[in-house]
């Protein structure tokens, strides 16, 4: 009995399944009632359009540029002319570099010429407050002296004869000793007269021991930020000592 009831079951699938594929008498016509019946629902078939075509970015549906019309989205031939946009101009405001400052120093000096100079420096050049001192003391120098000599015709004989007698010198140039050579120079007036006592075994006779330069104090002006054109302005202010200004060791 359950055998009869499962070959009933498939015979009737078979036949249903017949009867919709067409397997009976009136299947065409059912086939061609269906497709026409699709064909109707189709609304302007002709109007239909990709709203995402291959190759171009994502669109939703909820976006205000999309319309029903196909040709609005379509790009005209001025925007593909137009090319892409002019590249943005440099900022008018540019940063400017820093200007390159330095710092520049004039020799030591007594005081009341550095003074001078200084005064020179506020005044002529505007550099009010700009400059830095350094005092310092220089120590008392000996020579083994020889001079003065009268007329210049002179200091040339004694040149001569130093030099013919292989004994060094240098001229002497502070006002009191000047013109007269100085044959050593030494850091304490013992030293000089030893060195008195070999002089005159080279027979230089008429050689003595001086004090060239007591202990001095002395003052080193520095501009310790100056542009180019400041340092301009300085020496230009300094006078012939701007010729000595020099960068900060």
């Amino acid at each position: 009995m359950l055998r009869l009831l499962v070959l009933v079951l498939l015979l009737a699938n078979a036949a249903l399944w017949g009867w919709r594929h067409g397997g009976w008498g009136d299947a065409p016509e059912r086939a061609g009632t269906s497709d026409r019946q699709r064909l109707a629902q189709q609304v302007a078939p002709e109007r239909l359009r990709l709203l995402n075509p291959p190759g171009s970015p994502a669109q939703t549906l909820t976006d205000p540029s999309v319309s029903d019309d196909p040709d609005a989205s379509a790009p005209t031939v001025q925007d593909e002319e137009a090319g892409p946009p002019p590249p943005a101009e440099p900022a008018a405001t540019a940063t400017r570099p820093a200007a390159v400052r330095r710092c520049w120093q004039l020799a030591a000096l007594p005081p009341a010429q550095a003074e001078a100079l200084q005064r020179s420096a506020e005044t002529t050049a505007g550099l009010r407050g700009r400059h830095t001192e350094q005092t310092a003391t220089l120590p008392e120098r000996w020579i083994v002296y020889v001079g003065k000599f009268p007329t210049a015709e002179a200091l040339q004989r004694r040149r001569a004869e130093l030099r013919q007698a292989g004994v060094e010198y240098r001229d002497v140039n502070a006002p009191a000793l000047a013109p007269g050579l100085a044959l050593g120079t030494y850091s304490s007036e013992e030293a000089a007269r030893k060195a008195l006592l070999d002089v005159q075994r080279q027979g230089v006779r008429d050689a003595r021991v001086v004090q060239e330069r007591p202990a001095t104090r002395v003052l080193t002006l520095r501009w310790p930020d100056l542009t180019e054109a400041e340092r301009e302005q300085l020496q230009a202010a300094l006078g012939a000592a701007g010729h000595s200004l020099a960068p900060c060791p």
